[in-house]
């Protein structure tokens, strides 16, 4: 069993897939990896050696922010937004869409009141 930053990986998916349930990693993300730590793709998690676990672990905590970092840092960037006051700031202070989507006939449910 592969667990990373306590998440544990299903030992029946190949690896690029499993490494995508830990929050920063996508597909893209694990090909690298996976390109880089030379292993096959057609792999699963349960065939992985124990240097394979633990160079993937290793390399990950080394060269990756993920998990509880990943999500502290981006925290603090929609913070800092709001302490300066841009337009992106306003937005996410209003509970709005930020990046330009439409809000005349979409985004009822984060344009609606929380009570």
């Amino acid at each position: 069993m592969l667990i990373i930053f306590g998440k544990k990986l299903a030992e029946s998916k190949k690896v690029r897939f499993g490494l995508t349930e830990v929050f920063g990693i996508g597909l893209s993300t694990a090909n690298k990896l996976c390109n880089l730590l030379n292993i096959p793709p057609t792999i699963t998690i349960s065939e992985l050696t124990e240097t394979q676990k633990i160079n993937i672990s290793t390399y990950i905590k080394n060269s990756l922010c993920v998990e509880t970092k990943l999500k502290q840092e981006v925290y603090e960037n929609v913070e800092t937004l709001k302490t300066i006051n841009c337009v992106k700031g306003f937005r996410h202070r209003s509970k709005l869409p930020v990046r330009g989507q439409r809000t005349h006939s979409n985004a009822k449910t984060c344009k609606r009141v929380l009570v």
